[in-house]
Parts: C-alpha cells; sequence; structure tokens
C-alpha cells in the first residue's frame, strides 16, 4: 500500500529577492580572513584487502562547517589530493567545526584492515589574519587480532575463532591458521568462540565475552594448549600507553559439550532467547538442554525445560519468554545436565526496552511562535504542523490550534480546523518533527519523527471528525481520491523508522520533491506502520481509535517514531474539503505483542 508524502504547508504568495552591490562585494572581501590547514592522521599500517569495497585508509573526507549557519562551505573526499585545500584557505570572518573522518566508510561494519579514523577541530577566522589549525584524526573504531600458540597444529589439525560483536547487523569474522592481520570492529561488547577438531576427530568449543569496549582498543587473543585435564585459565595484560588487551587462552586437548547463547531481542514484556550446542560428545541427550533465566539482581535461576524449547534443526534453540518488567537488565544462560556432569554456557544480559511515552500526549501544552501556533511546550520541537506556511497571510489562518470547545480530559485538545487561503487548500495537520523550511507556494521541507527507540505494539488515543463535501482543488489521478462532491476523509498513521524521513524537499540543495512516495509496507526504513482513515463524521462525540502497528521486521530497533493527524486525506494535492475539523486528544502507546506484517 503506497501513500503520497502528505506535504503540509502552503506557503507565502510572494519572495523577496536580495541583491549585492559591488560595495557589498568589497566589505565581504575586506572581513574575509586565511585558513592553513594541516593533517595529522594516527593510521594503521595493516593493509590485508578484506576491506570495504573502494575503502582507502589513507583517503579522507573532509568538511568545513559554519557554526553560526551551520551549512557546509567547503567539502572534499580526499583532502590529500584537493588543490581547494591546500596553501591558504580564503574563509569569511566567522566560528567554523572543520570534521574529517575515512572516506568512504563509517566504521558500522567490520573488516579486515579497516580501520576507521574520525576527528574535528574547532577554528575562529579573523578578517585578514591566518589562521592555522592541525586536524587530528584517531582510530575511532576497534580492532582485533587473534593467533595461535605453535603447539596447536600439534593437537588439532582445525581450529578457528569467530569474533561476533554485540552491536546489531555486524558481520562476525573469521580467524584461522591462515589468518594475516587483524579485523576492526565498530564499538560495542565482543564475544570470541573458538572452534578446534582434535587429531581423533573430536569437536571442542568455548566461549569468551569481552565488555567495557571502548574505541583505539585493541584486543590480542592468544590461544594455548592445557596441559591434559585441565582447563587451564586465563591470563589478562594491559598496555594503557597503547590501549592493547593480551589474552592468553588455554585450550583443552580432549572435546566436551559445549553450549553457546547469542544477543536475546529484547521487547519491553517480552524477549527471544537463542542458544546452540557448538560442540557434543556421542553420548550427548538433547533433552537434559534447559534454558535458564533471572534478573540481574537475583539470586537464583528460572529453568525452562527442554519441551518448551523450539529447535531450529541445526542444534539451535529459542525461547518466548514473556511476562518481563520494562527497562530492567535481565541475564541467561543454556545448561546441559546429564545427571553426571552439567556444563553451562555464556552468560548473556539484555535489558528490556522502557514504555516510551508520547510527550505532550494530551495537548496541554502550546505556544505562539510569530504568527502561528504550537503544540509544544515553550520553544519545543516534538510536534509541529501546517501553521507556518498558512499563516504567512496572517495569524488569523492558524489551522491547527488548542481547543477547549471539545475536550476529552484536561484543559485543551487540538483542533485541526482546514482552510482556504487565498488561491488553494490550506489543510489542517498535526506530526511529530519540524518544518524546516517553506517551499514557494508548493509546500515545504519536513523533517518527520522524533528520536524513539521503543518498540510499542499500537496506538492509541481519541478523535472527533466533522467531514465536508469535496470542493476544492482538482482531483489528483492515481491517488485513491474520491470525486468532487462526495465526502472527505481524515487520516491518522504512525510509523517506526531507522532513520528521520526528509520530506517535500532535499535537504542540502533545497529542491522540491513533488512526486515523492512512501511504500509504508517495503520501504526498508520502516519498521512497523499502522493507520486509520475516516470519512464519516462522529456525530460530535468524541470516539476512541486503536492502531495496531504492522512490523515488518522483529529484529530491529526504531531509531525514531512519526504521528501523522490530517483533517484532509488528501491536503498535499490541495484537494479536499475547507469545511473538514477534526479533534485530537489523549494519545498512548500501548506495549505487547507486535502485530506481523
Amino acid at each position: 500500500m503506497k501513500t503520497r508524502i502528505y506535504i503540509l504547508i502552503m506557503c507565502a504568495v510572494s519572495m523577496l529577492v536580495a541583491s549585492c552591490d559591488n560595495g557589498q562585494e568589497l566589505e565581504m572581501m575586506n572581513s574575509a580572513g586565511y585558513l592553513r590547514l594541516e593533517l595529522n592522521t594516527l593510521t594503521s599500517t595493516n593493509t590485508r584487502a578484506d576491506k570495504p569495497e573502494g575503502y582507502n585508509p589513507k583517503k579522507i573526507s573532509v568538511q568545513i562547517t559554519d557554526n553560526n549557519s551551520g551549512k557546509v562551505v567547503m567539502s572534499t573526499e580526499d583532502v590529500s589530493n584537493d588543490d581547494a585545500f591546500k596553501g591558504n584557505i580564503v574563509l569569511p570572518q566567522g566560528s567554523y567545526t572543520i570534521h574529517g573522518s575515512s572516506a568512504g566508510w563509517d566504521g558500522s561494519g567490520s573488516g579486515f584492515g579497516a580501520p576507521y579514523y574520525d576527528g574535528f577541530t574547532r577554528v575562529t577566522i579573523a578578517a585578514k589574519t591566518l589562521t592555522k589549525a592541525t586536524l587530528t584524526l584517531t582510530q575511532a573504531n576497534v580492532k582485533v587480532s587473534v593467533k595461535f600458540d605453535e603447539n596447536f597444529r600439534k593437537y588439532f589439525r582445525e581450529a578457528s575463532c569467530i569474533v561476533s560483536s554485540a552491536v546489531e547487523g555486524v558481520a562476525m569474522r573469521r580467524f584461522g591458521y591462515q589468518t594475516v592481520g587483524s579485523a576492526y570492529f565498530p564499538v560495542g561488547n565482543l564475544n570470541f568462540l573458538l572452534a578446534v577438531t582434535n587429531m581423533a576427530g573430536e569437536e571442542h568449543s568455548m566461549s569468551r565475552d569481552v565488555t567495557g569496549v571502548k574505541a583505539r582498543d585493541h584486543y590480542i587473543v592468544n590461544y594455548k594448549i592445557a596441559e591434559a585435564g585441565n582447563m587451564g585459565g586465563v591470563s589478562v595484560s594491559v598496555d594503557d600507553a597503547t590501549q592493547s588487551y593480551t589474552f592468553n587462552i588455554e585450550v583443552p586437548r580432549k572435546s566436551s559439550t559445549s553450549l553457546q547463547v547469542m544477543t536475546a531481542n529484547a521487547w519491553s514484556t517480552f524477549a527471544d532467547l537463542t542458544g546452540s550446542v557448538t560442540a557434543k560428545t556421542s553420548e550427548f541427550d538433547a533433552t537434559k538442554l534447559t534454558m535458564q533465566y533471572r534478573l540481574k539482581t537475583a539470586p537464583g535461576w528460572t529453568e525452562i525445560p527442554y519441551s518448551q524449547l523450539v529447535s531450529d534443526g541445526a542444534d539451535g534453540y529459542t525461547y518466548h519468554l514473556s511476562g518481563l518488567t520494562p527497562a530492567k537488565t535481565y541475564v541467561y544462560r543454556m545448561s546441559y545436565n546429564n545427571g553426571e556432569t552439567r556444563v553451562n554456557s555464556n552468560e548473556m544480559e539484555f535489558v528490556t526496552e522502557s514504555q516510551t511515552a508520547i510527550e505532550n500526549a494530551s495537548f496541554e501544552n502550546w505556544y505562539k511562535g510569530g504568527n502561528s501556533w504550537y503544540p509544544n511546550a515553550e520553544g519545543g520541537t516534538y510536534w509541529d504542523s501546517s501553521n507556518p506556511g498558512a499563516t504567512t497571510m496572517g495569524e488569523s489562518y492558524n489551522v491547527t490550534t488548542r481547543s477547549t470547545e471539545m475536550v476529552h480530559s484536561g484543559t485543551y485538545s487540538a483542533k485541526l480546523a482546514t482552510k482556504y487561503v487565498v488561491i488553494k487548500l490550506a489543510a489542517a495537520s498535526l506530526f511529530t518533527g519540524k518544518c524546516v523550511d517553506l517551499i514557494g507556494t508548493s509546500g515545504a521541507k519536513l523533517d518527520w519523527g522524533v528520536p524513539f527507540v521503543s518498540r510499542p505494539s499500537a496506538l492509541k488515543g481519541y478523535f472527533a471528525f466533522t467531514p465536508g463535501a469535496i470542493n476544492r482543488g482538482n482531483q489528483p489521478s492515481g491517488a485513491g481520491a474520491p470525486a468532487k462532491g462526495e465526502m472527505d476523509a481524515c487520516q491518522i498513521f504512525c510509523a517506526l523508522l531507522t532513520e528521520q524521513l526528509k520530506v517535500g524537499g532535499n535537504a542540502e540543495s533545497g529542491e522540491y520533491k513533488k512526486s515523492t512516495v512512501i511504500n509504508w509496507e517495503e520501504d526498508p526504513r520502516v519498521i512497523a506502520y499502522g493507520e486509520l482513515t475516516r470519512n464519516t463524521g462522529t456525530n460530535g462525540q468524541w470516539e476512541e481509535f486503536t492502531i495496531p502497528l504492522r512490523y515488518h521486521v522483529t529484529n530491529k530497533k526504531p531509531a525514531y517514531m512519526l504521528i501523522v493527524c490530517s483533517a484532509n486525506k488528501w491536503g498535499d494535492y490541495f484537494y479536499g474539503s475547507d469545511s473538514n475539523v477534526m479533534y485530537v486528544d489523549d494519545f498512548s502507546f500501548e506495549y505487547g505483542e507486535p502485530t506481523l506484517q
């Protein structure tokens, strides 16, 4: 199901054109200063080829940003080969931030020979003055090296260490006997899983977690042979000067049952726990497996029997653990007990999500900025509306306002009353995010969504709606809009997003994208979506609504949340009824089991 982005704002019908005469140009030249930039990159000598495509650790991108306007005034993808950055750089006097980073690589993944460098500095440019600045870039990800003792080959014909990151979506990296060089990971806890096969063909594995990982850390893991029948121990040495941590881990020669649990997929009241059998003896009996969990602060374990575990057919097991408390830290592990020997897996922590509430969800807070009313506490930017465009014609054209006429609870509700402003329909709307700028008489640039990392199951609230017959604009083709004279519709929808949506205009160039369409069901930026559309009235009464959020994926967390309320569903085409009125009040999120697409 595709829904055309709702471009909410109607703009002023006139524009100011600024001019610059020769006197102003001369004044600008006299106020300029000079910057000489030196780059200091603490580079790595690791050159193994398993890197992101096209990545060159010596290629550095640089951006110079005006701190006053927030605009990038100069940029390059390769500062060492860009003549514009050599010698003295002419800049207007003012304050600037200079940011540099590895070109073509953001360090969010893993790779051999793929260090990520990042750094910034601030400078102030004075008129007719040369300012020197040094931009120092340091490694911003984590380096990992794995080595095998010389005796390993005598006892194990095969050996590999799988290094995985707790950061979601990061690829694991495998080290073997022939591996040369180091791998790099984003900052996050690491797990080292060693799997070996001895000369008798018996398999063995062991796992170790490393926590408290920081940028520039270098973890060196040395695997050595333990004395027969002895698990040995682990010695750790630390070099604070180089942020190097060396682990000497002793490995037994004889195989045994070994278990491994992975990062849990934790929501607010439930979590999916996953574990596997990484090595087993010939006497292994899967029915002796259990999953165990506890609050981190609790002394004992709660055991989940094998009969409640779900197998994936490859010695992998999952359990859907419900009834958890939001915002709490839990620990879980797998255990194997055949009556003679008990083997426990590594222990993994997970934190259940907070049940984040919607700010100003009852629309009690409002403030006035210029001609426009905003549904936030003074100066807030959580909610915005179509007012900034409509009120270019005057304060009386606010279309989204606080109301005491019809209130579900408290003092105010939000009233969305569409108007016809001079030449076009000014459709009333309310959304989480911000109107960034107006685009002529055609619409606006909007940042859709506010930061949000929880995963609710539904949006709830109350609305009242009085529709009118469509009497303004031209019926858009292919949008599913009814013909003129038929009843208009309102719409409320909610989406959980991996990134903020830049809609209505290009954030860099300012170009207006009239035909932008979001496929809410298939767009990879959309984690969950739900909507309510209504073309009949509520008879002047409040009506409760519940909009289930349909999740496209369940193993990703959102970064932003979007709610849009529209008095006219097709208002982005300037098409609809100028008598539509909608009230909304008392929004909230429900947290429970998700609805799947």
